[in-house]
Parts: structure tokens; C-alpha cells; sequence
């Protein structure tokens, strides 16, 4: 790759600075094809103990900012995405492309999978837009990263890809709109369970900067959670029984899996 090249390329974390997204969108942005998959190549100017790192067209950036104001204008992702995704396919990208770490800007490891054919040698894949069940991932900054339109409907009673900022889908926040509190009456059990999980990783002092606008009585019911509830246990896959006990007096009741994965913590609800 010539010098001129890499001059019209902006990194990763270039990005995430300069637009203020975090590496989940970043993602998913690249998921929906709004930006091309990036280049993954040896950092250039002062990256120190990173091997390698995610490089994108400078354009990349002007395609941020018209999803931030295609979404103030509500136009929704699945609209949006629609919209700028041929573009984002047309881009000057002949070299090698590799999905994003989310965590890590490396490339990702090779896999060995086995099977009755044999043993495939390649990068795995996993595709979650086909999961019937309520199902959502957040990110270790407890921001909803993946949702899907069951778990929309049946758990949080309202779209989520509406909001514009990413701290409106902080998983805390959302538990403590209005529009949930309308939907199930034990909205704090829900808190506790994805306290139980925050626990794990942070201290107290941490739930004052949680989400951006946060209130003292958000924070204060947030400490006696914090102080009340067990943390996660050190197991890769856990279940546990949830009940939504509704409005209308009805309950659902679920069986609800939780799994750890590089990109945050993926939950799904079976009704049972």
C-alpha cells in the first residue's frame, strides 16, 4: 500500500474519537454496511504495543455524521442503513478485509471446527438474526449493542434503535424509563439481575458516571442494588428464572441465559 494510501485512511480509534461512538456501534455500523469492513494492517504513528489495527476511508466519517442526523430527523436504522449501505459497498477496498474486534483491534484468530466431514479451518461465523426468542447482547459499557424486535416488543415495550445518543441505550436507563415502568410492575428485579452482572466488573463509585444525565435518586437506588445483590458467579453459561409481572396483572414468565463473549454479555429469554 503506497504512502498516499495511507494517508486516506483513519483508524479505529481514530474514529471512535474524533465521532464519539463507541466500538459497538462501530460495529454495527459496519455490520449494516453503512461503512466498509475495515483494512487490518501495523499501526502507523505511535500505536505502541499493538500489532495490528483496523483502518478505514476517511469518508467513513461523513458517513457517521449522516447517521446522526438522518436518526435526529427519526429516521430509523433498518431506513438508514438501507440508505447508505450501497455506498459504504462501493468503496475503493481491494485489499483483505476482516470484521472489526470488538475489543481488540487484532485480527481474529483462526478456528478448527469439527464436524462429520472433517475439520474446517477458518474464521467462525455466528449469525443471531434468526433467534426467535427475546434476545439482546450489551457491551461491557452495559449498552445495548444487538437487539432484536422480539425482545423489543416483549421485554422493553418500545423500539430502541429510536434513540439518537448511545447513552440512551444504556441498559440501566432504559430499565428506568417511564415507558417500562407503564409495561411491568417488578422493573427493579430487572435492575438487580443486570446489577448482578455490572458487580462483576466495576465498583460502586463507577454508577455515578453510568449513563449521562443520571439523577441522584437514579444513582441512590442504584447503591443499595449494588450493595444488596450477589455478583455473577464465575461460570461461562448461566440460566435463571425471570418473571414480568405485567400491568395488567397477567405474568411471563421466562428461563433467561446468559453467556460472556469478547463483545459483551449476550442474554436470551425462553417463555416457559
Amino acid at each position: 500500500m503506497s504512502e498516499l494510501e495511507v494517508q486516506n485512511l483513519i483508524s479505529s480509534k481514530e474514529i471512535m474519537e474524533k465521532t464519539g461512538i463507541s466500538r459497538a456501534t462501530l460495529n454495527n455500523y459496519i455490520k449494516l454496511g453503512i461503512i466498509p469492513r475495515p483494512i487490518i494492517r501495523k499501526p502507523v504513528n505511535g500505536f505502541k504495543n499493538i500489532k495490528s489495527l483496523g483502518y478505514f476511508p476517511r469518508t467513513a466519517l461523513d458517513r457517521i455524521e449522516e447517521v446522526r442526523r438522518l436518526k435526529k430527523e427519526g429516521i430509523s436504522m433498518d431506513a438508514i442503513s438501507g440508505r447508505l449501505s450501497d455506498v459504504a459497498r462501493d468503496a475503493d477496498f481491494e485489499d483483505e478485509i476482516v470484521k472489526v474486534d470488538l475489543h481488540r483491534d487484532k485480527l481474529p484468530p483462526e478456528k478448527e471446527v469439527r464436524s462429520d466431514k472433517g475439520i474446517y479451518r477458518g474464521k467462525l461465523k455466528v449469525t443471531l438474526k434468526d433467534i426467535s426468542f427475546p434476545a439482546y447482547l450489551i457491551n461491557f459499557d452495559f449498552e445495548i449493542a444487538w437487539i432484536n424486535h422480539e425482545a423489543e416488543e416483549r421485554l422493553f415495550n418500545q423500539k430502541i434503535d429510536q434513540f439518537v445518543d448511545e447513552e440512551s441505550i444504556n441498559i440501566f436507563k432504559l430499565l428506568f424509563n417511564w415507558e417500562f415502568h407503564c409495561h411491568v410492575q417488578n422493573w427493579k428485579d430487572l435492575v438487580a439481575y443486570h446489577m448482578s452482572f455490572a458487580k462483576f466488573k466495576y465498583s460502586k463509585t463507577w454508577l455515578t458516571r453510568l449513563y449521562q444525565g443520571i439523577s441522584g435518586k437514579e444513582v441512590s437506588l442504584l447503591e443499595k442494588v449494588y450493595d444488596d445483590i450477589s455478583t455473577y458467579p464465575d461460570q461461562a453459561i448461566k440460566d435463571t428464572h425471570i418473571n414480568f409481572l405485567k400491568k395488567d396483572g397477567s405474568t411471563d414468565r421466562y428461563r433467561v441465559y446468559s453467556v460472556f463473549f469478547e463483545e459483551g454479555i449476550f442474554f436470551v429469554y425462553v417463555p416457559f
